[in-house]
């Protein structure tokens, strides 16, 4: 089912989440949730989705990285869902890129400094604990959903509103 996505102003996206259980979460409690989530961000065209984006306040997220439809080089990640997320980065190191986001229709083109290289703790969706370090355009994806979590959007990162632009994408 393709669910309603909260737009900048809702206080949703504006609260940070709550943790979920991690024995609701080894049961698949939220697996009708993910299955949605999923549906909602195939339809905007996403490379993620985050649960605070469909007004449900919960450290739940879910990604992907396909190099083919984004036209970057970067290694795949598969559809992965993650629970109780956080990150910090690795190191000093940060890079700027572009990024939109599907709570932020109509603009497109914010210009965000992130971390290149973070470290990732986290659920899996089996409920098991998962540390891992991400870089490059996955790290982004990543510090990205997980602010979502965070009550954080892109805007609150950028240093400069100049890059920002109108289109119909994400709209």
């Amino acid at each position: 089912m393709i669910l309603k996505v909260a737009k900048l102003g809702v206080p949703t996206l504006r609260s940070k989440s709550r943790e979920v259980d991690p024995r609701a979460v080894a049961r698949g409690d939220y697996e009708a949730f993910l299955a949605d989530l999923e549906d909602t961000m195939r339809e905007y065209e996403g490379t993620g989705i985050a649960a605070p984006q469909v007004f449900t306040p919960l450290r739940i997220l879910l990604y992907e990285v396909n190099p083919e439809t984004r036209q970057r080089k970067e290694k795949e990640v598969p559809l992965t869902a993650f629970f109780n997320a956080a990150y910090e980065g690795v190191g000093e190191r940060t890079e700027e890129d572009s990024e939109g986001c599907l709570s932020v229709p109509f603009l497109w083109g914010g210009i965000v400094p992130r971390f290149q290289t973070i470290r990732v703790r986290a659920l899996d969706r089996s409920g098991k604990p998962v540390q891992f370090e991400a870089s490059g355009y996955h790290a982004r994806v990543l510090q990205h959903e997980i602010d979502h979590l965070d009550g954080l959007v892109y805007l609150d990162r950028m240093k400069d509103m100049k890059s920002l632009a109108y289109t119909v994408r994400f709209g």
